[in-house]
């Protein structure tokens, strides 16, 4: 397994000008606004987080209907995107270190495809219990390694790709795991895709 640092520099920038335009930047936002229904029954009027926001789409439909909205990316140039495209929402380039370094709490916190990406699974988990307020709402989606549409020869999956995707997770898995830092999944969404998309709470 290669440690956090070594898979950090795959997702940090050689140049640090802001990128001029950010990769399917238009259907990335349509998906934000059509997802956030979903997430309205536990963002209204609260303080929400998109967790490895990328370029901010989110956290930017988010805006709209929280108290706060705010994102946190590792990539100097994504947050550098979204700060310069979406003023409505605040956006930090910090590591799960500095997150634990820091005194706000969220009610809603979103994160995903980023729990697959991460050597140290339990800093990244120890992040997430520190940042969500108690009773507050955490939103995840991975791949999921227990779909029926997963080869049996895993090798043969195209989302098995290491050293990128370094994780993989069941329903039955993250449920162990959540549980470990004190999250009760609430609900998993279906998906005809190989893709865990669930809803936990923080007891």
């Amino acid at each position: 397994m290669p440690d956090q640092t070594t898979l950090n520099e795959q997702y940090t920038d050689e140049e640090k000008e802001a990128e001029p335009t950010y990769n399917k930047s238009g259907s990335r936002l349509r998906r934000a606004f059509i997802k956030l229904p979903r997430f309205m029954p536990y963002a209204i009027g609260k303080n929400t987080l998109d967790f490895g926001c990328g370029g901010g789409f989110v956290a930017h439909a988010l805006s709209f209907v929280a108290k706060s909205s705010s994102g946190i990316d590792i990539s100097e140039n994504a947050v550098e995107y979204a700060k310069q495209r979406f003023k409505r929402a605040n956006y930090f380039c910090m590591d799960f270190v500095q997150l634990l370094e820091t005194k706000d709490k969220y009610d809603f916190v979103h994160s995903s495809e980023v729990i697959e990406h991460v050597s140290d699974i339990n800093l990244y988990m120890r992040a997430l219990e520190h940042l969500v307020e108690k009773g507050g709402y955490l939103y995840i989606t991975t791949p999921d390694l227990g779909h029926p549409k997963v080869p049996e020869d895993i090798t043969q999956w195209d989302v098995f790709w290491p050293p990128i995707h370094v994780q993989h997770f069941t329903r039955k898995t993250v449920d162990i795991l959540f549980k470990r830092y004190g999250f009760k999944i609430i609900k998993f969404y279906n998906n005809k895709k190989p893709g865990l998309i669930f809803l936990s709470q923080k007891l």
